[in-house]
């Protein structure tokens, strides 16, 4: 016969097991020519393509330059190009 917390236990098990915070990828976004940074989750990156989870800080317009930066502080940008912008993500290709 289950217990009454049998359900909840089991909930908890799940959702520990499953723990996105140490897989998660971030990187910074800023606008260009200028050295103001801001950090994005990765939700997907697939070659010169990059999708980010929106925030409420920073706007994206389709048609428009950002760069990309590997760390918050130092290091050169790469230039990326907003291909589409959705509620739920942003996607940017790698500009040549």
């Amino acid at each position: 016969m289950p217990q009454p917390n049998d359900f909840l236990v089991k909930r908890n098990e799940k959702n520990a097991a499953a723990s996105p915070a140490t897989d998660a990828v971030f990187t910074f976004f800023g606008p260009t020519d200028v050295q103001d940074r801001w950090r994005f989750l990765v939700v997907r990156e697939a070659g010169d393509d990059i999708s980010l989870a929106p925030i409420q800080d920073a706007k994206f317009k389709v048609g428009l330059k950002a760069w990309r930066w590997k760390e918050r502080e130092g290091g050169e940008p790469e230039t990326y190009v907003v291909v589409k912008t959705k509620a739920t993500r942003v996607d940017l290709r790698r500009a040549k």
